[in-house]
């Protein structure tokens, strides 16, 4: 934990003198990108057709479903001991963090700047969009949902919600969200499939942390996942199309066409 936060600091301290260095529109149009990226990521559902609707039906009545094995996961993770699910634990438990979102980010878009690297960036500009409308989004299910955490030991289906109890913030999964957002993004801009195992792997010691704690059922995990890929999925793709902020043309011309009778005059901004 020390060590991430002595790292931010001097991430935060190259990007202070940093953006000084850099041309200002460029910066600009990053920002417009992601904040594109976000509002797009949120409209999204206005653009929906049926099979969309339908899509997000059965992904509801499946996460209902996979809610029957969720005390069966709890007790098989409750017999579970030794130093092996130790480990993981607490990796997967750093990678969930919010602060991971952060370094993972912060560390591709400065290190694009600071290297003039396009890639970076714009894999840096991913993990903000993804991270943030899934953050956001999973953020405010905790508390409009209110489930019971399986540590609270009332049961999977005991609900309060708008509570201020965090043990009554269990669906969604955060830790899993930002886990497999960020996996996800990282999978999608690296075509090397060693890598895109290991950071996928490292989603799945996130999902093994969150049930060897006791801090989530199997069911909040997956609807957490699913989070993230949709957000991630489409906050990409409209980065993908959306390269630069379109220019506006400030300049002002008229023009006088001729016509039979007269002369017609137009503005063009």
């Amino acid at each position: 934990m020390r060590l991430i936060t002595y790292f931010l600091i001097l991430v935060l301290l190259i990007a202070g003198k940093t953006a000084k260095a850099q041309d200002s529109l460029i910066i600009s149009n990053d920002i417009y990108r992601f904040a594109d990226g976000v509002a797009y990521t949120y409209t999204q559902p206005l653009r929906w057709k049926q099979k969309n609707w339908i899509t997000l039906a059965g992904l509801l009545a499946g996460t209902a479903l996979v809610t029957l094995a969720d005390k069966p996961v709890q007790d098989f993770f409750d017999g579970a001991e030794g130093k092996f699910y130790e480990r993981i634990e607490r990796i997967g438990f750093h990678y969930g963090k919010p602060y991971s979102a952060f370094t993972f980010t912060g560390t591709f878009y400065i290190g694009g700047l600071i290297l003039n690297n396009r890639w970076a960036k714009d894999t840096g500009i991913g993990l903000g969009a993804t991270l943030l409308t899934s953050g956001l989004l999973q953020t405010f299910l905790k508390d409009a949902v209110g489930r019971a955490r399986p540590g609270t030991d009332v049961g999977a289906y005991r609900f309060k919600p708008f509570s201020q109890d965090v043990g009554y913030h269990s669906f969604p999964s955060g830790h899993m969200s930002v886990a497999f957002g960020i996996s996800l993004v990282m999978a999608k801009r690296i075509t090397y499939i060693p890598v895109k195992i290991f950071f996928y792997s490292l989603a799945a010691s996130t999902a093994i942390s969150r049930l060897y704690s006791d801090a989530h059922w199997i069911s909040d995990i997956a609807f957490g996942g699913a989070i993230a890929w949709f957000c991630g999925e489409t906050a990409l793709r409209r980065l993908s199309v959306n390269t630069s902020r379109p220019r506006r043309n400030n300049s002002v011309s008229w023009h006088v066409t001729p016509y039979p009778g007269g002369l017609s005059l137009t503005c063009k901004l």
